[in-house]
């Protein structure tokens, strides 16, 4: 059975906001990190980069659900959205202009890996319910 266009909206803003919650929390621990335990910028790079796939994972995971519908398209419009919005809030904030080859690169892996995950849970056997007893 079909999902309504407003329950996807919904659902993927609820993956978006899972996304962004999991970012803010994990770029908290990445600071505390860099100030008590002088981690180096190639730490701090790595682990800003596993963030962002961490992120995208889970939001994909709130937005698509084991055997969900569309995950495919659901997972990469989240991903790129996320991203999108990631470097859009960081140049606003007064980051460094970022290279475009690059910054597409990044939102098109993302994208990717959204798509994938995506694909693979909308594949997973749904959970069963528990018949109450």
């Amino acid at each position: 059975m079909g999902r309504s266009r407003t329950e996807i909206i919904l659902s993927m803003l609820k993956g978006l906001l899972a996304a962004v919650a999991l970012t803010l929390l994990g770029m908290a621990g990445i600071a505390a990190l860099a100030v008590y335990a002088r981690a180096s910028d190639g730490l701090i790079r790595g682990l800003n980069q596993a963030l962002k796939c961490l992120a995208i994972l889970t939001g994909t995971l709130t937005a698509v659900g084991r055997g969900g519908e569309r995950g495919f398209f659901t997972g990469m419009a989240l991903a790129i959205v996320y991203m999108a919005l990631g470097y859009g809030l960081a140049v606003k904030l007064g980051g460094n202009a970022f290279a475009a080859p690059g910054m597409l690169g990044e939102i098109l892996i993302g994208a990717a890996l959204g798509g994938v995950a995506g694909a693979v849970l909308s594949n997973l056997p749904a959970k069963r319910r528990r018949a109450a007893a």
